[in-house]
């Protein structure tokens, strides 16, 4: 079997610069004397010694799809612009297949100068959009792909026709529909790329296309899918905010609830309320009981509230405190506050706190009620 070289030896002399490159390695196995000038070379070894691993996402894209037309047996013909030596070179290439020597396919190359009419604003929009990273592609009027730019080659593949991309029937419709619109259309839809479904913002054009003078469109698009996950995410954040705050507000009325039932206030009659204190009292216990009890006081016109700490808990100072605040609320408005149920530990913690000159501590709730009631009748006998 010849060689590479000696398949070749009949394309060195020629004046198209003219090389082989092995994508898989990302080197040049071949190269006659035109393409040694032309990538500015200092001899033949030097070129075929580069290492051109170091390729862009654009331009590995359309050299992964030359790869798959030349292995179909086609030849691919298209404008690039090189960089010998970071000196811009705009060509047209024309590849066709080549096996190497252990059997791989590569590409021959064949770079055709460019016409002297093309313009640099050309030149420089056609590389725009071959390393935009917007999708952009060009179809006609059955929505066959007349170009993929790189961003959608490594999207989509070199699948014939655009339609495979949106599951959505009715979003192929709006886009080959487009051909014929007055105005763009437009939409936020599913995709189904290499990468999986994602989210694109579509925009389709109608437009001409430039080889053949057919009317065709340009679907122009965008990934959104991360903006899509965060405002799923900050959508899902407020609905679990919401229902902790709805949680909340069932946890503070069953908070109150709760503090009702340790400390209700009871009309027992003859001007009298009992409030039976359970459990802990503290200075939010003491403030919400205030809360509840002082109004009571003037609604039910009481002239005596009984305090009954036989359930409560040994007060801290805390506690203490704002029995003391609340016996003195109560005489302020005009109600005598009786003291009932006080334990030792009790006591003790009232030791240093000044009740009032018109608190009266009784053993059990039983003995106020009753003291409450007497006081009662003295008070109704002498207004009589």
């Amino acid at each position: 079997m010849t060689s590479l070289d000696q398949r070749l030896s009949a394309l060195d002399l020629s004046v198209l610069p003219t090389w082989v490159y092995d994508h898989g390695r990302h080197r040049f196995p071949w190269a006659n004397a035109k393409a040694i000038e032309f990538w500015r070379a200092t001899d033949r070894a030097e070129l075929l010694s580069r290492d051109l691993s170091d390729l862009s996402p654009a331009v590995r894209a359309r050299l992964d799809g030359y790869l798959r037309v030349l292995a179909e047996g086609g030849t691919v013909l298209e404008d690039w612009t090189l960089y010998p030596r970071g000196a811009p070179a705009t060509v047209t290439l024309h590849g066709q297949p080549i096996d190497l020597d252990d059997g791989r396919l590569a590409i021959l190359f064949q770079a055709l100068p460019q016409a002297a009419s093309v313009g640099a604003s050309m030149v420089r929009g056609v590389e725009a959009v071959r390393h935009s990273s917007v999708l952009v592609s060009l179809v006609d009027r059955e929505g066959e792909v007349l170009f993929h730019n790189p961003a959608a080659l490594r999207a989509f593949g070199d699948a014939p026709t655009i339609d495979a991309a949106f599951p959505d029937e009715g979003v192929s419709a709006a886009v080959h529909g487009a051909i014929d619109a007055e105005a763009p259309w437009a939409g936020e839809v599913r995709v189904v790329t290499t990468d999986g479904e994602r989210w694109h913002q579509v925009e389709a054009r109608p437009t001409t296309d430039p080889v053949t003078g057919a009317r065709a469109v340009l679907v122009q698009q965008l990934d959104v899918t991360a903006q899509r996950r965060a405002e799923g995410q900050v959508e899902e954040q407020g609905r679990l905010i919401d229902q902790l705050n709805r949680s909340l507000a069932l946890v503070e009325e069953q908070r109150r609830q709760i503090l009702n039932l340790s400390a209700p206030i009871l009309d027992v009659g003859r001007g009298t309320l009992a409030v039976p204190l359970i459990g802990r009292l503290d200075a939010e216990r003491g403030s919400e009981l205030g809360e509840r009890l002082l109004p009571a006081i003037v609604a039910h016109r009481a002239s005596h509230v009984v305090l009954d700490v036989t359930g409560a808990e040994a007060l801290d100072p805390d506690g203490a405190a704002a029995l003391e605040r609340l016996a003195h609320a109560i005489q302020l408005l005009g109600s005598r506050p009786i003291l009932t149920g006080v334990r030792p530990e009790v006591a003790r913690a009232l030791v240093d706190v000044d009740l009032g000159e018109d608190l009266l501590v009784l053993r059990s709730l039983g003995r106020g009620l009753e003291v409450s009631r007497k006081r009662a009748r003295g008070d109704a006998r002498r207004r009589a």
